[in-house]
Protein backbone atom coordinates (compact mmCIF):
# COMPACT_ATOMS: atom_id res chain seq x y z
CA UNK A 1 0.00 0.00 0.00
CA UNK A 2 3.20 2.65 -0.34
CA UNK A 3 2.67 5.77 -1.87
CA UNK A 4 4.34 8.86 -3.26
CA UNK A 5 2.30 11.92 -3.68
CA UNK A 6 3.41 15.46 -4.53
CA UNK A 7 0.96 17.48 -3.11
CA UNK A 8 0.71 19.04 -6.92
CA UNK A 9 -2.20 16.81 -9.08
CA UNK A 10 -1.88 17.51 -12.43
CA UNK A 11 -3.91 16.06 -16.17
CA UNK A 12 -4.07 17.15 -19.96
CA UNK A 13 -5.36 20.29 -20.87
CA UNK A 14 -5.03 21.86 -24.49
CA UNK A 15 -2.58 18.65 -25.20
CA UNK A 16 -0.15 20.36 -21.80
CA UNK A 17 -0.12 18.85 -18.75
CA UNK A 18 -1.32 21.50 -16.29
CA UNK A 19 -1.38 21.54 -12.46
CA UNK A 20 -5.23 21.13 -11.52
CA UNK A 21 -4.67 20.88 -8.01
CA UNK A 22 -2.64 22.25 -4.96
CA UNK A 23 -2.09 20.82 -1.58
CA UNK A 24 -1.37 24.36 -0.10
CA UNK A 25 -1.26 22.98 3.89
CA UNK A 26 2.00 21.21 2.60
CA UNK A 27 3.02 23.93 -0.30
CA UNK A 28 2.10 27.03 0.93
CA UNK A 29 1.88 30.47 -2.08
CA UNK A 30 4.51 31.91 0.07
CA UNK A 31 6.93 29.23 -1.32
CA UNK A 32 5.16 27.76 -4.60
CA UNK A 33 3.87 30.78 -5.73
CA UNK A 34 2.46 28.02 -8.99
CA UNK A 35 -0.87 28.27 -9.46
CA UNK A 36 -3.49 26.05 -10.83
CA UNK A 37 -3.65 26.43 -14.83
CA UNK A 38 0.41 27.17 -14.89
CA UNK A 39 2.08 23.97 -16.52
CA UNK A 40 4.12 21.33 -15.38
CA UNK A 41 7.09 21.00 -17.82
CA UNK A 42 9.93 18.68 -16.49
CA UNK A 43 10.50 16.78 -13.05
CA UNK A 44 14.09 16.24 -11.90
CA UNK A 45 15.41 16.81 -15.52
CA UNK A 46 12.62 14.91 -17.20
CA UNK A 47 10.02 16.56 -19.79
CA UNK A 48 6.97 15.34 -18.94
CA UNK A 49 5.88 13.83 -22.45
CA UNK A 50 9.02 11.55 -21.70
CA UNK A 51 7.27 11.07 -17.95
CA UNK A 52 3.67 10.16 -19.49
CA UNK A 53 5.49 7.75 -22.17
CA UNK A 54 6.89 5.83 -19.52
CA UNK A 55 4.24 5.09 -16.94
CA UNK A 56 1.47 4.68 -19.93
CA UNK A 57 3.74 1.34 -20.57
CA UNK A 58 2.74 0.25 -17.10
CA UNK A 59 -0.65 1.49 -17.34
CA UNK A 60 -2.80 1.07 -20.52
CA UNK A 61 -6.29 1.43 -21.17
CA UNK A 62 -8.68 1.11 -24.88
CA UNK A 63 -8.84 4.71 -25.26
CA UNK A 64 -5.42 6.82 -26.10
CA UNK A 65 -6.73 9.70 -24.03
CA UNK A 66 -7.43 7.96 -21.18
CA UNK A 67 -4.07 6.11 -21.02
CA UNK A 68 -2.25 9.67 -20.99
CA UNK A 69 -4.11 11.37 -18.58
CA UNK A 70 -4.07 8.34 -16.28
CA UNK A 71 -0.44 8.64 -16.67
CA UNK A 72 0.34 12.24 -16.40
CA UNK A 73 -1.78 11.89 -12.73
CA UNK A 74 0.69 9.68 -11.97
CA UNK A 75 3.55 11.63 -12.30
CA UNK A 76 3.29 13.29 -9.05
CA UNK A 77 0.64 10.68 -7.38
CA UNK A 78 1.93 7.29 -7.31
CA UNK A 79 1.25 3.81 -6.12
CA UNK A 80 3.89 0.99 -5.68
CA UNK A 81 0.99 -1.46 -6.94
CA UNK A 82 0.37 0.13 -10.27
CA UNK A 83 4.29 1.49 -10.26
CA UNK A 84 6.68 -0.76 -8.59
CA UNK A 85 9.47 1.63 -8.78
CA UNK A 86 7.35 4.08 -6.90
CA UNK A 87 9.37 3.54 -4.03
CA UNK A 88 12.95 4.66 -5.68
CA UNK A 89 11.51 8.55 -5.79
CA UNK A 90 13.68 10.23 -3.60
CA UNK A 91 13.19 12.40 -0.96
CA UNK A 92 12.49 15.35 -2.68
CA UNK A 93 11.69 16.45 -6.60
CA UNK A 94 12.78 19.07 -8.92
CA UNK A 95 9.72 20.85 -10.78
CA UNK A 96 10.09 23.26 -13.74
CA UNK A 97 6.80 25.12 -13.95
CA UNK A 98 6.01 27.21 -17.00
CA UNK A 99 3.59 30.62 -15.00
CA UNK A 100 0.73 31.87 -17.43
CA UNK A 101 3.03 34.72 -18.51
CA UNK A 102 5.26 32.39 -19.83
CA UNK A 103 8.18 32.78 -17.37
CA UNK A 104 9.88 28.95 -16.62
CA UNK A 105 10.43 28.61 -12.69
CA UNK A 106 12.16 25.75 -10.56
CA UNK A 107 11.26 24.60 -7.65
CA UNK A 108 12.37 21.63 -4.80
CA UNK A 109 8.63 19.79 -3.70
CA UNK A 110 9.38 17.57 -1.05
CA UNK A 111 7.46 13.85 -1.48
CA UNK A 112 5.09 12.56 1.03
CA UNK A 113 5.70 9.13 1.26
CA UNK A 114 2.77 6.79 3.22
CA UNK A 115 2.85 2.72 4.14
CA UNK A 116 5.32 -0.09 3.83
CA UNK A 117 7.19 -0.34 0.73
CA UNK A 118 8.13 -3.86 -0.56
CA UNK A 119 11.29 -3.39 -1.75
CA UNK A 120 12.44 -7.16 -2.40
CA UNK A 121 10.45 -10.82 -2.84
CA UNK A 122 12.52 -13.65 -1.72
CA UNK A 123 12.53 -17.89 -3.00
CA UNK A 124 8.43 -19.08 -1.97
CA UNK A 125 8.46 -21.44 0.65
CA UNK A 126 7.58 -24.79 0.00
CA UNK A 127 4.25 -25.70 1.76
CA UNK A 128 4.46 -28.22 4.22
CA UNK A 129 1.28 -30.33 4.18
CA UNK A 130 0.12 -32.55 7.05
CA UNK A 131 -1.20 -36.46 6.45
CA UNK A 132 -4.37 -35.78 7.16
CA UNK A 133 -6.11 -33.21 4.52
CA UNK A 134 -9.50 -32.10 5.12
CA UNK A 135 -11.64 -32.48 2.51
CA UNK A 136 -14.86 -31.20 3.16
CA UNK A 137 -15.94 -28.10 1.02
CA UNK A 138 -14.75 -25.06 2.46
CA UNK A 139 -17.64 -22.49 3.35
CA UNK A 140 -16.47 -19.85 1.07
CA UNK A 141 -17.18 -22.49 -1.81
CA UNK A 142 -18.15 -20.22 -4.96
CA UNK A 143 -21.75 -19.70 -4.93
CA UNK A 144 -22.80 -20.12 -8.47
CA UNK A 145 -25.93 -17.68 -8.36
CA UNK A 146 -23.34 -15.18 -7.15
CA UNK A 147 -21.50 -15.90 -10.25
CA UNK A 148 -24.55 -14.56 -11.92
CA UNK A 149 -23.95 -11.09 -9.69
CA UNK A 150 -20.21 -10.95 -10.79
CA UNK A 151 -21.35 -11.51 -14.24
CA UNK A 152 -23.57 -9.04 -14.33
CA UNK A 153 -20.86 -6.41 -12.57
CA UNK A 154 -19.96 -3.75 -15.30
CA UNK A 155 -17.71 -1.55 -13.00
CA UNK A 156 -13.97 -0.27 -12.16
CA UNK A 157 -12.71 -2.51 -9.46
CA UNK A 158 -12.53 -0.65 -6.30
CA UNK A 159 -8.66 -0.45 -5.77
CA UNK A 160 -7.97 1.38 -9.21
CA UNK A 161 -9.28 4.41 -8.42
CA UNK A 162 -10.85 4.01 -4.07
CA UNK A 163 -6.97 4.03 -3.76
CA UNK A 164 -6.23 7.07 -5.38
CA UNK A 165 -8.54 8.96 -3.38
CA UNK A 166 -7.50 11.81 -1.69
CA UNK A 167 -8.37 14.59 0.51
CA UNK A 168 -6.72 18.32 -0.05
CA UNK A 169 -7.67 21.60 1.11
CA UNK A 170 -7.88 24.34 -1.79
CA UNK A 171 -6.68 27.99 -1.31
CA UNK A 172 -10.10 29.25 0.15
CA UNK A 173 -9.34 26.24 3.16
CA UNK A 174 -12.37 24.11 1.97
CA UNK A 175 -11.38 20.54 2.07
CA UNK A 176 -11.77 18.58 -2.10
CA UNK A 177 -11.91 15.22 -2.40
CA UNK A 178 -10.03 14.72 -5.61
CA UNK A 179 -10.31 10.82 -6.79
CA UNK A 180 -7.61 9.66 -9.37
CA UNK A 181 -8.71 12.13 -12.30
CA UNK A 182 -10.96 14.92 -10.70
CA UNK A 183 -14.79 13.95 -10.56
CA UNK A 184 -14.43 9.97 -11.13
CA UNK A 185 -16.93 8.23 -9.73
CA UNK A 186 -17.91 11.76 -6.99
CA UNK A 187 -21.36 12.50 -7.13
CA UNK A 188 -20.95 15.89 -7.32
CA UNK A 189 -20.23 17.63 -10.65
CA UNK A 190 -16.89 18.64 -11.40
CA UNK A 191 -17.99 21.88 -13.34
CA UNK A 192 -20.32 24.64 -12.05
CA UNK A 193 -23.82 24.80 -13.57
CA UNK A 194 -24.97 28.03 -14.49
CA UNK A 195 -25.94 30.91 -12.33
CA UNK A 196 -29.41 30.53 -10.57
CA UNK A 197 -29.30 27.06 -10.63
CA UNK A 198 -31.47 25.38 -8.46
CA UNK A 199 -30.45 22.03 -6.76
CA UNK A 200 -32.59 19.23 -6.05
CA UNK A 201 -30.54 16.47 -5.18
CA UNK A 202 -26.76 16.58 -3.56
CA UNK A 203 -27.50 18.38 -0.76
CA UNK A 204 -26.95 15.41 1.71
CA UNK A 205 -24.11 12.81 1.53
CA UNK A 206 -27.01 9.49 1.15
CA UNK A 207 -28.10 11.13 -2.27
CA UNK A 208 -26.99 8.53 -4.81
CA UNK A 209 -27.70 11.63 -7.85
CA UNK A 210 -26.87 15.51 -8.31
CA UNK A 211 -30.03 17.14 -9.98
CA UNK A 212 -31.69 20.34 -10.28
CA UNK A 213 -33.02 22.62 -13.02
CA UNK A 214 -31.71 26.22 -14.46
CA UNK A 215 -33.60 28.50 -16.93
CA UNK A 216 -31.75 29.39 -20.35
CA UNK A 217 -34.11 31.52 -22.39
CA UNK A 218 -37.46 30.41 -22.65
CA UNK A 219 -36.26 27.00 -22.05
CA UNK A 220 -36.18 25.11 -18.35
CA UNK A 221 -33.26 22.76 -18.63
CA UNK A 222 -32.93 19.65 -15.96
CA UNK A 223 -29.90 18.32 -14.88
CA UNK A 224 -28.93 14.94 -13.49
CA UNK A 225 -25.63 13.17 -12.78
CA UNK A 226 -25.22 9.62 -12.19
CA UNK A 227 -21.93 8.68 -10.95
CA UNK A 228 -21.88 5.06 -11.28
CA UNK A 229 -24.13 2.56 -11.40
CA UNK A 230 -23.58 0.94 -8.13
CA UNK A 231 -25.88 3.00 -5.81
CA UNK A 232 -25.16 2.03 -1.82
CA UNK A 233 -28.51 2.14 -0.95
CA UNK A 234 -31.21 -0.26 -1.21
CA UNK A 235 -32.21 -0.75 -5.16
CA UNK A 236 -36.05 -0.15 -4.71
CA UNK A 237 -34.88 3.35 -2.47
CA UNK A 238 -33.00 4.21 -5.28
CA UNK A 239 -35.59 3.77 -7.60
CA UNK A 240 -37.88 5.93 -5.30
CA UNK A 241 -35.44 8.64 -5.34
CA UNK A 242 -35.09 8.59 -9.35
CA UNK A 243 -38.78 8.25 -10.04
CA UNK A 244 -39.67 11.24 -7.72
CA UNK A 245 -36.76 13.13 -10.06
CA UNK A 246 -38.17 12.19 -13.60
CA UNK A 247 -41.97 13.14 -12.57
CA UNK A 248 -40.62 16.71 -11.62
CA UNK A 249 -38.59 16.65 -14.82
CA UNK A 250 -41.32 15.78 -16.97
CA UNK A 251 -43.90 18.10 -15.46
CA UNK A 252 -41.11 21.00 -14.64
CA UNK A 253 -38.61 21.07 -17.10
CA UNK A 254 -38.45 21.31 -21.49
CA UNK A 255 -35.22 18.94 -21.45
CA UNK A 256 -33.13 17.23 -19.78
CA UNK A 257 -29.46 16.47 -19.45
CA UNK A 258 -27.84 13.51 -18.09
CA UNK A 259 -23.96 13.31 -17.15
CA UNK A 260 -22.53 9.87 -17.50
CA UNK A 261 -18.96 11.24 -17.62
CA UNK A 262 -16.30 10.26 -14.93
CA UNK A 263 -19.17 6.98 -14.64
CA UNK A 264 -17.20 4.37 -13.01
CA UNK A 265 -19.98 1.78 -14.26
CA UNK A 266 -21.85 -1.17 -12.15
CA UNK A 267 -24.39 -3.16 -12.65
CA UNK A 268 -27.85 -3.64 -14.30
CA UNK A 269 -30.07 -1.45 -12.55
CA UNK A 270 -28.85 0.45 -15.18
CA UNK A 271 -31.56 -1.36 -17.22
CA UNK A 272 -34.27 -0.04 -14.69
CA UNK A 273 -32.50 3.69 -15.37
CA UNK A 274 -33.05 3.58 -18.77
CA UNK A 275 -36.50 2.32 -18.34
CA UNK A 276 -37.26 6.07 -16.79
CA UNK A 277 -35.61 7.73 -19.49
CA UNK A 278 -36.91 6.00 -22.92
CA UNK A 279 -40.25 6.65 -23.07
CA UNK A 280 -40.99 3.82 -25.65
CA UNK A 281 -39.97 -0.10 -26.11
CA UNK A 282 -36.45 -0.38 -26.35
CA UNK A 283 -33.40 -2.49 -26.99
CA UNK A 284 -31.14 -3.49 -24.22
CA UNK A 285 -27.66 -5.29 -24.53
CA UNK A 286 -26.40 -8.27 -25.05
CA UNK A 287 -23.08 -10.10 -24.45
CA UNK A 288 -21.02 -13.25 -25.48
CA UNK A 289 -20.43 -15.41 -22.63
CA UNK A 290 -17.58 -17.77 -22.18
CA UNK A 291 -19.47 -21.13 -21.39
CA UNK A 292 -17.59 -22.11 -18.38
CA UNK A 293 -19.29 -25.10 -16.36
CA UNK A 294 -19.96 -23.04 -13.50
CA UNK A 295 -21.75 -20.27 -15.54
CA UNK A 296 -24.02 -23.21 -17.29
CA UNK A 297 -24.83 -24.70 -13.33
CA UNK A 298 -25.77 -21.27 -13.05
CA UNK A 299 -28.36 -20.75 -15.26
CA UNK A 300 -29.10 -24.54 -14.40
CA UNK A 301 -30.29 -23.13 -11.06
CA UNK A 302 -32.21 -20.04 -12.55
CA UNK A 303 -34.07 -22.34 -14.61
CA UNK A 304 -35.12 -25.12 -11.46
CA UNK A 305 -36.20 -21.47 -9.38
CA UNK A 306 -38.23 -20.39 -12.31
CA UNK A 307 -39.85 -23.72 -11.75
CA UNK A 308 -40.30 -24.01 -8.78
CA UNK A 309 -42.10 -21.10 -8.62
CA UNK A 310 -44.04 -21.56 -11.30
CA UNK A 311 -42.69 -18.47 -13.67
CA UNK A 312 -44.44 -17.71 -17.45
CA UNK A 313 -44.26 -19.95 -19.59
CA UNK A 314 -42.44 -17.16 -21.59
CA UNK A 315 -40.01 -16.65 -18.50
CA UNK A 316 -38.89 -20.64 -18.70
CA UNK A 317 -38.76 -20.74 -22.36
CA UNK A 318 -36.14 -17.69 -22.53
CA UNK A 319 -33.63 -19.27 -19.24
CA UNK A 320 -34.77 -22.79 -20.93
CA UNK A 321 -32.81 -21.17 -24.74
CA UNK A 322 -29.71 -19.10 -22.89
CA UNK A 323 -29.18 -22.47 -21.07
CA UNK A 324 -28.82 -24.80 -25.06
CA UNK A 325 -26.85 -22.22 -26.30
CA UNK A 326 -24.46 -22.05 -23.36
CA UNK A 327 -24.12 -26.05 -23.32
CA UNK A 328 -23.96 -26.40 -27.26
CA UNK A 329 -21.28 -23.71 -26.67
CA UNK A 330 -19.24 -25.80 -24.85
CA UNK A 331 -20.10 -28.88 -26.41
CA UNK A 332 -18.86 -27.49 -29.74
CA UNK A 333 -15.63 -26.18 -27.92
CA UNK A 334 -16.50 -22.64 -28.59
CA UNK A 335 -14.29 -19.98 -26.63
CA UNK A 336 -17.93 -18.05 -26.48
CA UNK A 337 -21.14 -18.37 -27.12
CA UNK A 338 -23.90 -16.46 -29.89
CA UNK A 339 -24.90 -13.33 -28.23
CA UNK A 340 -27.18 -13.82 -25.34
CA UNK A 341 -29.22 -10.82 -23.56
CA UNK A 342 -27.55 -9.77 -20.17
CA UNK A 343 -29.70 -7.58 -18.07
CA UNK A 344 -33.10 -8.56 -15.74
CA UNK A 345 -34.65 -6.20 -13.72
CA UNK A 346 -32.91 -5.80 -10.24
CA UNK A 347 -36.50 -4.50 -9.07
CA UNK A 348 -38.11 -7.79 -9.88
CA UNK A 349 -36.99 -11.50 -8.79
CA UNK A 350 -34.66 -12.98 -11.27
CA UNK A 351 -36.99 -16.16 -11.87
CA UNK A 352 -39.80 -14.16 -12.55
CA UNK A 353 -37.96 -11.63 -14.91
CA UNK A 354 -35.26 -13.02 -16.82
CA UNK A 355 -32.74 -10.87 -19.04
CA UNK A 356 -33.96 -10.11 -22.95
CA UNK A 357 -33.32 -7.91 -25.68
CA UNK A 358 -36.53 -5.75 -25.73
CA UNK A 359 -37.75 -3.87 -22.80
CA UNK A 360 -40.92 -1.70 -21.66
CA UNK A 361 -40.58 1.09 -20.27
CA UNK A 362 -41.53 2.58 -17.06
CA UNK A 363 -45.32 2.59 -16.84
CA UNK A 364 -48.23 3.36 -14.18
CA UNK A 365 -50.80 0.58 -13.38
CA UNK A 366 -53.34 2.18 -15.64
CA UNK A 367 -50.42 1.55 -18.43
CA UNK A 368 -49.58 5.44 -18.91
CA UNK A 369 -45.77 5.70 -19.27
CA UNK A 370 -44.26 7.17 -16.46
CA UNK A 371 -40.78 7.13 -18.76
CA UNK A 372 -39.49 11.12 -19.31
CA UNK A 373 -40.46 11.81 -22.90
CA UNK A 374 -38.93 15.27 -23.62
CA UNK A 375 -35.34 15.88 -25.30
CA UNK A 376 -32.53 14.54 -23.31
CA UNK A 377 -29.14 14.56 -23.97
CA UNK A 378 -26.20 12.17 -22.50
CA UNK A 379 -22.77 13.89 -21.60
CA UNK A 380 -19.54 11.36 -21.40
CA UNK A 381 -15.70 11.35 -21.80
CA UNK A 382 -13.12 9.19 -21.87
CA UNK A 383 -13.61 8.18 -17.96
CA UNK A 384 -17.09 7.06 -18.74
CA UNK A 385 -15.78 3.22 -18.36
CA UNK A 386 -17.98 -0.13 -18.14
CA UNK A 387 -21.58 0.31 -17.40
CA UNK A 388 -20.28 3.88 -18.49
CA UNK A 389 -19.76 2.85 -21.48
CA UNK A 390 -22.65 0.43 -22.08
CA UNK A 391 -25.29 3.17 -21.24
CA UNK A 392 -24.93 5.72 -23.57
CA UNK A 393 -24.30 3.14 -26.12
CA UNK A 394 -27.30 1.79 -25.70
CA UNK A 395 -29.43 5.59 -25.50
CA UNK A 396 -27.52 6.19 -29.18
CA UNK A 397 -28.58 2.29 -30.34
CA UNK A 398 -32.60 3.66 -29.56
CA UNK A 399 -31.84 7.14 -30.65
CA UNK A 400 -32.63 8.53 -27.62
CA UNK A 401 -30.66 11.50 -27.87
CA UNK A 402 -27.48 12.80 -29.00
CA UNK A 403 -24.36 11.26 -27.07
CA UNK A 404 -21.75 14.68 -26.62
CA UNK A 405 -18.28 14.71 -25.38
CA UNK A 406 -15.66 12.22 -25.94
CA UNK A 407 -15.56 8.88 -26.99
CA UNK A 408 -16.21 6.70 -23.94
CA UNK A 409 -13.46 4.58 -22.15
CA UNK A 410 -14.10 1.04 -23.98
CA UNK A 411 -13.69 -0.78 -21.26
CA UNK A 412 -17.32 -3.02 -21.70
CA UNK A 413 -17.60 -6.18 -20.62
CA UNK A 414 -17.24 -8.68 -17.36
CA UNK A 415 -14.22 -10.17 -16.27
CA UNK A 416 -12.58 -12.27 -13.21
CA UNK A 417 -9.09 -12.16 -11.39
CA UNK A 418 -7.43 -15.42 -10.75
CA UNK A 419 -4.30 -16.44 -8.28
CA UNK A 420 -1.48 -16.92 -11.13
CA UNK A 421 -0.29 -20.07 -10.13
CA UNK A 422 0.23 -21.48 -6.63
CA UNK A 423 3.80 -19.95 -5.97
CA UNK A 424 3.69 -17.00 -8.11
CA UNK A 425 2.67 -13.67 -6.28
CA UNK A 426 0.89 -12.10 -9.00
CA UNK A 427 -2.69 -12.37 -10.43
CA UNK A 428 -4.57 -12.74 -14.07
CA UNK A 429 -7.63 -11.83 -15.00
CA UNK A 430 -9.69 -13.31 -17.61
CA UNK A 431 -13.24 -11.90 -20.07
CA UNK A 432 -16.15 -13.39 -19.15
CA UNK A 433 -17.98 -12.02 -21.77
CA UNK A 434 -18.44 -9.22 -24.25
CA UNK A 435 -20.67 -6.72 -24.56
CA UNK A 436 -22.86 -6.74 -28.19
CA UNK A 437 -24.40 -3.61 -29.54
CA UNK A 438 -27.42 -3.31 -32.12
CA UNK A 439 -25.60 -2.78 -34.78
CA UNK A 440 -21.89 -2.98 -35.80
CA UNK A 441 -19.79 0.68 -34.96
CA UNK A 442 -17.29 2.22 -37.26
CA UNK A 443 -14.29 3.88 -35.64
CA UNK A 444 -11.17 5.64 -36.82
CA UNK A 445 -9.01 3.69 -35.37
CA UNK A 446 -10.49 -0.05 -34.75
CA UNK A 447 -12.15 -2.81 -36.98
CA UNK A 448 -15.52 -2.63 -37.87
CA UNK A 449 -17.65 -4.73 -34.91
CA UNK A 450 -20.50 -4.76 -32.69
CA UNK A 451 -18.44 -4.42 -29.38
CA UNK A 452 -17.79 -1.66 -27.04
CA UNK A 453 -14.51 -3.14 -26.31
CA UNK A 454 -11.55 -0.93 -27.08
CA UNK A 455 -14.34 0.71 -29.52
CA UNK A 456 -16.53 2.67 -26.88
CA UNK A 457 -19.08 4.89 -28.17
CA UNK A 458 -18.40 7.45 -30.24
CA UNK A 459 -19.79 10.73 -29.61
CA UNK A 460 -22.64 12.25 -31.85
CA UNK A 461 -21.38 16.09 -30.86
CA UNK A 462 -17.78 16.03 -29.88
CA UNK A 463 -17.22 18.78 -26.82
CA UNK A 464 -13.45 18.54 -24.80
CA UNK A 465 -13.77 19.82 -21.47
CA UNK A 466 -10.19 19.36 -21.39
CA UNK A 467 -9.09 23.35 -22.29
CA UNK A 468 -7.64 25.67 -19.69
CA UNK A 469 -10.27 28.08 -20.31
CA UNK A 470 -12.60 25.17 -18.58
CA UNK A 471 -9.49 24.33 -15.89
CA UNK A 472 -9.58 28.04 -14.61
CA UNK A 473 -13.04 28.75 -15.27
CA UNK A 474 -14.83 25.85 -13.74
CA UNK A 475 -16.15 24.89 -16.95
CA UNK A 476 -17.83 28.16 -17.83
CA UNK A 477 -17.21 27.74 -22.42
CA UNK A 478 -17.90 23.89 -21.19
CA UNK A 479 -21.38 24.20 -19.81
CA UNK A 480 -22.42 27.40 -22.26
CA UNK A 481 -22.16 24.72 -24.89
CA UNK A 482 -23.79 22.24 -23.69
CA UNK A 483 -26.81 24.37 -22.89
CA UNK A 484 -26.88 25.68 -26.37
CA UNK A 485 -26.96 22.30 -27.74
CA UNK A 486 -29.91 21.33 -25.20
CA UNK A 487 -31.27 24.42 -26.54
CA UNK A 488 -31.27 23.05 -29.96
CA UNK A 489 -32.38 19.52 -29.13
CA UNK A 490 -35.81 21.43 -27.62
CA UNK A 491 -36.17 23.63 -30.41
CA UNK A 492 -36.54 20.46 -33.01
CA UNK A 493 -39.10 19.59 -31.02
CA UNK A 494 -40.81 22.62 -30.97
Amino acid sequence: RFLADLGVYVDIYDGKVMIEQIVRSRLPVSTYPFAVGDELVSLDGKPVEELITELAAQQSYSNPRTTRRAAADAITFRRQSEYPRAIELPAESQIVVRRASGDLETYTVPWTKIGEPLTSVGPIPTPVFTSKVDRKPSASAADPLQLLNDLRNWSVPADRYLGRKRVIEMEDGEPVERSYVTGWGVRNPYFNLPQGFQLRLGRVAADPFYSGVYQSGENRIGYLRIPGFSPSLPTQTVLGILDAEIAYFRANTDGLVVDISRNTGGGCIGLDYAARLIPNRFWFFGEHLRPTQSLILSFEISLANARAANADSWVIATYQAILTELQASQRENRAMTGPLPACPSVAVPSFLRPPTFENEPLTAPNGQVLAYEKPIVFLVDEFSVSFGDIFPAMMQDNNRGPIVGMRTGGWGGSISGWPAGFFAEASATNTNSLVVRRQNIVSPDMPTAPFIENIGVIPDIELDFMTRENLVTRGAPFVAELTRIMNEEIAKRK
